[in-house]
């Protein structure tokens, strides 16, 4: 795998991480139904970013960028 394509990859799986550990923090700290937009919203970020990066490895599948190994 090239390394143009290593960062994108590292840098979303981060973001996606972060995430996830915000919606987990907002899941510990709000109270009540209003305050859990917070929450709804770092999951709905989470969601998008690994549509993203599903997109990506797929885009970089098809233009030869990534490759499949195994037995």
């Amino acid at each position: 795998m090239d390394m143009i394509i290593k960062v994108p990859m590292f840098i979303l799986l981060g973001l996606i991480i972060f995430s996830l550990g915000q919606a987990m923090f907002y899941l510990g700290r709000d109270d009540g139904e209003v305050d859990r937009t917070r929450m709804v919203r770092a999951l709905t970020v989470r969601i998008t970013l690994s549509l993203l990066l599903f997109a990506l490895l797929m885009a970089s599948y098809y233009f030869g960028l990534v490759e499949p190994h195994g037995k």
